[in-house]
């Protein structure tokens, strides 16, 4: 690769990063706004007002159009252990970035 292509492929490759970190940081922002809320879905998971709030489904106690996914026993799980996953993924990456190996 002569050394014009080779500094076009660099400029590219820095643009393009700095383009993902700028992304990546919103969305960290994000998610670290929502830290306070997804705390509070994780105290309701698996408490007595979630205990009861599905016998009330599970009663047809509930207005039939209301959304309640959360009342299923796999969908905050399944976040929770997504959310695991993710936070361990970050870590990896992370250290990576922080190595610079």
């Amino acid at each position: 690769m002569d050394k014009i292509k080779n500094i076009e492929n660099m400029e590219k490759i820095l643009n393009n990063t700095e383009n993902i970190f700028k992304e990546f940081q919103a969305v960290l922002d994000k998610l670290e706004k929502n830290q306070k809320d997804y705390k509070k879905l994780i105290t309701y998971y698996g408490s007595e007002e979630w205990f009861s709030d599905v016998e009330d489904s599970n009663n047809n106690l509930l207005p039939k159009d209301l959304k309640c996914g959360v009342l299923s026993e796999d969908a905050v799980y399944n976040m929770i252990s997504d959310n695991h996953e993710l936070a361990v993924k970050m870590l990896e990456i992370a250290t990576e970035m922080i190595k610079r190996d």
